[in-house]
């Protein structure tokens, strides 16, 4: 192979130095790495919304099965899941990705951003108050 790709690497958020980063920590961050014009592959390695949804997945197997290394690292994931389904009922048994998608009419980063927008109220909502994120020093760029 004779090809040479080029890459940029830029450091990660300086908040996040010196601490475990969490799951809806780095979503967020794959948020605003959209609101500055940068594709999903920047993050996920590809231009579609099922690498975003299987980035999430990757990331809640490897926090499982490293839950002796992360106790309660990513307990904010699984009740950000509940609050989609039970408060914005937008958590469907075909996955969030399929409905998106079919929502926003094929346009992946559009279904990835509604999803992200979803993130982020729910980080706004969880953060701006003392809560459990709060109290597992959990806080992080949102």
């Amino acid at each position: 192979m004779n090809e040479k790709i080029v890459v940029r690497q830029e450091p990660l958020p300086a908040e996040w130095e010196g601490r475990r980063v969490g799951l809806l920590d780095a979503l967020c961050y794959v948020r605003h790495q959209l609101s500055l014009g940068r594709g999903l592959w920047f993050t996920t390695g590809a231009e579609t919304v099922e690498s975003l949804f299987v980035f999430t997945n990757g990331w809640a197997a490897n926090s499982q099965f490293n839950a002796r290394f992360n106790a309660g690292q990513d307990e904010d994931w699984m009740d950000f899941l509940d609050w989609l389904r039970d408060i914005k009922h937008e958590l469907p048994e075909e996955g969030w990705h399929v409905k998106y998608l079919r929502d926003c009419q094929g346009d992946h980063e559009q279904a990835a951003r509604k999803f992200l927008d979803f993130v982020s109220e729910y980080v706004a909502l969880n953060r701006a108050a003392p809560s459990r994120g709060a109290r597992n020093g959990q806080n992080g760029p949102t």
